[in-house]
């Protein structure tokens, strides 16, 4: 069917189905527009909040390459308006992370164009992430500046990777690039803030395999017309080996998951992909939206924090939330509800208003643009509330350094592990075996997009993980008063290991009175990494090393009278990625494993380091 057909088949079926919808109630007439084909359903929507819509924009790239898109705008509205630029990889027609912002700001006065990214929906050329993004969005933008129904100041919007688009553009510093609002977009940060998350797959080194394998085998196929994978068991199909092949061999055609493992970290290349860096002059004023869930969340506030420092410009105008839940989850918490195995209440915000108000002011000189706002807007999960802060992590917060100790026993929760904030007596010693073929499972933490219908991401329990022997468990005594946790987290490390290479995997833990263990946040490190990214070196083993894991952040209340738990171990699976252990870079094309025997050495240059909100404020 061709577009123009599809719409009069839409307006057929709007003359249809709304006059029977209008009859019924809110909640069972939005039921029935749910139930139309997503055509049809955009063109309701359309009539309902008085918007027109041209799916057939064609925009040309300076290559010749046509992007498809489709422009919203009010009926009945004279003139020239403010834009908004929507760009997405997964199909203007059918994903309503692109039409539904649309629908909204459009019926708000403005003229929104939303964009399939090269590669994708109806547009032409390859995909491959972020590689054209830039380039294309400057032509796009220079596309806009032009039409007579633009007033050529342009805002940005979008989660996920339509997030991530709006930084990778920003690079650029287009004159018309006026204002973006990126959601969970932490996956466009490169080397920025020494992150080097590239995608959002990475961490510490260690690839994200169930993140990434998920989304480049859903959407990752440098032509977009290549068939989809037939069902296949997506579990099973993870602990196959090599890790290179995982994408080709349920869906062989040309995707970026090959380039993307078989780049070195730390390579230029990825730059010139479109990652940012710290060289990147970022002006673009952002009000940047994450949660707890988001496996970028930490790069995310390690970028807007370094911004905030370098540029004072930045730091009075720039704006960060952070809410629970999931990936992209952030506006789905306006009645209580759970994030991952914790309670939350009081957990929306008015995104709405703030995006509005957002552009309001930097598209059209309206209002005071958030003025009010704090710089830093997080969700307190386990205490229901939000704390505001001018900088991350708060002025107020203290640096605190837990020490682990053991007898030499801290395998399982059954173990001698503890958990004070005095350095212990005696320099000890624990030793654990960890044998790639039998990986650590993964419960909950932060993960995103693996296609996996029982994905579940942030607070979870822990009790399998903690029965087993390769899991170091560290406790501390009852807290005498709430401990309140709101900043980066890190685990340092001293390290031997009889591998040149292996991982190590923290883990923050909340464990209630009556025993219930619940994961708070984590993060990874590849050994061969600990000197940076940039400088990747092989362990010689049996050498101690005193090393850091980033935990990433987070801001999460733990009660008087419970207890604050540590893990350490090194796989994470299938969120992680397992090292193999053989000393072979990133584990892409190996698929010979050897056991480590890893020791983690106690004293005063091993400790969780948290910062500490005071007990009240």
């Amino acid at each position: 069917m061709t577009m123009r057909g599809a719409l009069l088949w839409a307006l057929a079926a709007a003359a249809v189905a709304l006059p029977a919808a209008m009859l019924v109630v809110p909640s069972v007439r939005w039921k029935v527009v749910e139930r139309l084909p997503t055509p049809w359903r955009i063109a309701v929507m359309a009539w309902r909040h008085g918007v027109t819509i041209d799916h057939a924009i064609i925009v040309t790239m300076p290559d010749g390459v046509k992007l498809a898109a489709s422009l919203y705008r009010p009926k009945n509205v004279q003139g020239r308006l403010p834009t908004v630029l929507i760009r997405l990889p997964y199909d203007r027609l059918r994903f309503r992370g692109g039409f539904e912002p649309a629908l909204f700001f459009a019926s708000h006065g403005y003229g929104v164009l939303v964009q399939d990214l090269r590669g994708t929906g109806g547009s032409g050329g390859e995909l491959m992430p972020w590689r054209h993004a830039a380039e294309d969005g400057v032509a796009t933008l220079d596309w806009i500046a032009q039409q007579p129904w633009s007033t050529g100041k342009v805002g940005t919007f979008g989660c996920s990777a339509l997030g991530e688009t709006q930084l990778v553009l920003a690079r650029r510093r287009h004159p018309s690039h006026l204002a973006m609002i990126p959601s969970g977009a932490g996956g466009a940060i490169g080397s920025a803030a020494n992150r080097h998350s590239y995608f959002g797959v990475f961490e510490g080194g260690v690839f994200q395999l169930a993140s990434g394998f998920g989304w480049f085998v859903d959407h990752g196929a440098v032509n977009p017309a290549s068939p989809p994978a037939a069902p296949f068991d997506r579990s099973a199909h993870l602990r196959r080996l090599p890790v290179s092949g995982l994408v080709q061999a349920v869906r062989p055609s040309a995707n970026g998951y090959t380039e993307m493992l078989s780049t070195p970290l730390g390579d230029p290349a990825w730059e010139r992909w479109g990652y940012v860096s710290d060289q990147d002059a970022l002006t673009t004023p952002f009000l940047m939206i994450n949660t707890w869930g988001d496996q970028t969340a930490g790069d995310m506030l390690a970028f807007a924090e370094a911004r905030r420092r370098a540029d004072p410009a930045a730091a009075a105008r720039d704006k960060v939330v952070v809410s629970p839940g999931h990936h992209c989850g952030h506006a789905a918490w306006d009645t209580p509800g759970h994030f991952g195995d914790v309670a939350v209440d009081n957990g929306g915000r008015p995104f709405g208003d703030w995006a509005l108000r957002w552009f309001h002011y930097w598209l059209r000189g309206q209002g005071d643009g958030l003025n009010s706002l704090a710089a830093y807007n997080v969700f307190m999960l386990n205490e229901n509330r939000w704390l505001v802060a001018d900088s991350w992590p708060p002025a107020e917060a203290r640096i605190e350094r837990w020490y682990p100790a053991s007898g030499g026993h801290a395998h399982g929760h059954g173990g001698d592990g503890s958990l004070a904030k005095a350095v212990p007596p005696a320099a000890g010693v624990d030793t654990f075996d960890y044998d790639p073929q039998d990986p650590v499972p993964a419960r909950g933490g932060p993960v995103c997009c693996t296609g996996a219908a029982d994905e579940r991401s942030g607070p979870a329990d822990q009790a399998d993980v903690e029965s087993r022997k390769d899991v170091l468990v560290y406790t501390s005594a009852p807290l005498a008063e709430p401990l309140r946790i709101a900043g980066p987290l890190r685990a340092h490390l001293g390290f031997s290991s009889s591998a040149s290479d292996t991982d190590l995997v923290a883990r923050l833990v909340h464990v209630h009175p009556d025993g219930r263990s619940i994961g708070i946040q984590e993060g990874a490190l590849r050994l061969r990494y600990r000197n940076g990214i940039a400088s990747p070196s092989l362990m010689v083993p049996g050498t101690r090393y005193d090393v850091v894991v980033d935990m990433r952040s987070i801001a999460y209340a733990i009660p008087r009278g419970h207890r604050l738990r540590l893990h350490v171990t090194s796989s994470s699976f299938p969120r992680l990625e397992r090292n193999l252990n053989t000393g072979a870079p990133n584990n892409a094309d190996e698929t010979r494993s050897i056991v480590a025997h890893n020791r983690v050495h106690h004293g005063a240059a091993t400790y969780l380091e948290l910062a500490v909100l005071p007990a009240a404020d």
